[in-house]
């Protein structure tokens, strides 16, 4: 083979590794509709709505695009291509940064091959999530900065990661993560850049486009009722998850089993380049640490379920660290073999350079060629991919049997998220029932329940989850079975054995009802509590003994958390306890609270004897 057509396969080796990574992640690829933040994604971006915090600006409006080229019939399937479309460009980024940091293509191989193979990015570049964009624009922001490195007279591809940073800071909030690592590269390369204030505002500006991205979120939101506090602190600045951190400390899984799992033997090299790549490009080294140690120090404090996603920027870091380790073994292995050959080829007279050419040349090839034979390793969680991809499918057929069903028009739903998210995605691509108004089961937010039970009180259709807990409601509404795992909420009258006792000058027990599956008891508020107090019944026996009790805490037994803080003066509440076991003869009920640890009578109890009444 002559040494054109190895640099034209050199040349080309950056396509076969995109088109390799690419055909093997639409290989895994899910069909369809998908469950959780996927499927939450999936009908964002087709009806240009918005995510969960925080928002993902950058990814919905791309979703958005690339669904409008309408390549296929199956929306959702199309909206998943945008996951292994930047998976792969990951892939590749990674593959021509260490190829430019080694000058091997070889080691270039062994990295990107363990960071595609690696279970969590492969997994999420089978369904439509935010991870493979992330790694590929961190990638790409630390190939153009190692480029700049090598001129930073230049400073066209410093603003060009400028640009990009801005936009990755659109997309997902690890990149802040991967900021001091920057700011600490720039300073090592060249200090006196900060002492150029052209340089410097040029750097900040453009940011400013990705930055800007954000404003589609209040845009959006606003109009649909939302407020301009909701926009900014609950969805772009995602309030909500600073109550994951610091709730458990898990070193072993982070730490120990997560990157073993996805790297396993890669581990080594990742060490070895660590420790040599100090000799290469330091600065570039010491940025790496940092990026590595912040996203691991965040994973170890950042408490959910799915923790692994969050160490992307160490996998990134991981897979460079692998192919600097790749070259300097295989460069150590050149050097050992090239020199025994130049030795054999000085004895050789004529033939002395040409033995340590050779010697150079093909010393290194058997241990690459193992070297990429462990890392395609990987391929062995093939089947594990295919069905971990197969459990994210959402629930399609839920949703199409309930917008087939003959529900009546312009019905309101309070539907869990997966299946409330999989029927706005039909309606929004299909126009199947656009008239059902399809919400998120939020009855725990105060609001949200009473627009479902004013919708009712209105006459309007609503249903709920079948499995929704009602203990603790306002009286005169009950719910009733319906099909596809659905109740409806509907007004009752309020049948019950008065009874007309002072519980304290807040609230009284106006009466209870008996049946075979509850106990109801119904308080009128007459001042609103304005604390969160705990219900109780105690069923007793004929000897007024205590047989069974029933307590409601002071939050969330109802609807997903009714609160006696949020009843109203006016109202009547039911309170549904379980039935009475027999041989019961009277009830004691009454309210407590919980004061520093002591539990303390909110007002009086009150005995309830049914043969009385």
């Amino acid at each position: 083979m002559t040494l054109d057509v190895l640099k034209f396969l050199a040349r080309l080796a950056p396509v076969f590794v995109f088109l390799a990574a690419f055909a093997l992640y639409v290989s895994t690829l899910a069909p369809g509709m998908l469950r959780g933040d996927s499927g939450e994604f999936q009908w964002a971006m087709a009806s240009l709505n918005v995510a969960h915090a925080t928002g993902y600006p950058l990814f919905t409006l791309l979703g958005y695009a690339w669904q409008l080229l309408s390549l296929s019939d199956n929306i959702a399937w199309q909206l998943n291509l945008l996951a292994p479309f930047f998976a792969a460009l990951a892939v590749l980024t990674i593959f021509i940064f260490i190829r430019s940091l080694t000058a091997r293509s070889d080691a270039a191989w062994v990295g990107a091959l363990f960071f595609a193979l690696a279970p969590v990015m492969w997994f999420n570049a089978s369904i439509l999530e935010v991870y493979s964009l992330h790694a590929f624009l961190l990638a790409l922001i630390l190939y153009l900065l190692w480029q700049w490195t090598q001129n930073p007279k230049q400073n066209t591809l410093l603003y060009l990661a400028f640009f990009v940073l801005g936009l990755a800071l659109a997309h997902h909030r690890l990149i802040v993560l991967a900021l001091p690592a920057i700011l600490v590269w720039l300073l090592l390369t060249d200090y006196r850049l900060f002492f150029r204030p052209f340089t410097i505002l040029g750097c900040a500006l453009l940011l400013v486009p990705g930055l800007l991205l954000y404003g589609y979120v209040p845009l959006r939101l606003l109009p649909e009722g939302f407020t301009l506090d909701f926009a900014f602190y609950d969805i772009i600045l995602g309030r909500e998850y600073a109550t994951s951190l610091l709730r458990e400390f898990n070193p072993l899984r982070v730490l120990g089993e997560i990157p073993f799992q996805n790297f396993h033997i890669g581990l080594v090299l990742a060490l070895v380049g660590a420790v040599t790549l100090f000799q290469r490009a330091r600065n570039l080294n010491i940025a790496l640490w940092l990026v590595y140690v912040l996203d691991v120090a965040f994973a170890l404090v950042y408490s959910v379920p799915d923790v692994e996603v969050f160490l992307t920027s160490s996998f990134v870091v991981t897979a460079i660290w692998i192919g600097a380790g790749a070259a300097f073994i295989l460069e150590w292995i050149v050097a050992r073999v090239g020199n025994a050959g130049a030795r054999v080829g000085n004895a050789g007279a004529r033939v002395g350079n040409a033995g340590a050419r050779v010697g150079n040349a093909g010393a290194s090839v058997p241990y690459a060629l193992v070297m990429i034979l462990i890392s395609l390793f990987g391929v062995v969680h093939y089947a594990e991919i295919q069905t971990a991809v197969a459990a994210e499918a959402a629930p399609e057929s839920r949703a199409r049997a309930i917008a087939a069903a003959n529900l009546p028009e312009g019905a309101y739903l309070e539907l869990d998220w997966e299946t409330a998210t999989a029927l706005r995605f039909l309606q929004t691509t299909q126009a199947l029932r656009p008239d059902l108004e399809a919400r998120l089961l939020e009855l725990n937010q105060r609001q949200e329940f009473w627009r479902a039970l004013y919708n009712a009180n209105a006459g309007r259709a609503v249903f709920v989850e079948r499995g929704v807990s009602w203990k603790r409601a306002p009286a005169g509404f009950g719910v009733e079975p319906r099909a596809n795992d659905l109740a409806q909420i509907v007004r009752a009258p309020i049948e019950m054995q008065r009874v007309r006792a002072a519980v304290n000058d807040r609230v009284d027990l106006l009466g209870y009802q008996t049946t075979a599956n509850a106990f109801i008891v119904y308080w009128r508020v007459n001042k609103a509590l304005a604390k969160d107090v705990a219900t109780f019944v105690h069923y007793l026996d004929a000897n007024d003994e205590k047989i069974a009790q029933d307590d409601h805490a002071p939050c969330c037994q109802a609807v997903y958390g009714y609160r006696t803080s949020e009843w109203e003066a006016g109202q009547i509440y039911a309170d549904v306890f379980k039935p009475a076991p027999e041989n019961t003869k009277s009830f004691r009920v009454g309210m407590y609270e919980n004061i520093d640890g002591d539990i303390e009578p909110y007002g009086e109890e009150i005995n309830i004897k049914p043969a009385e009444q």
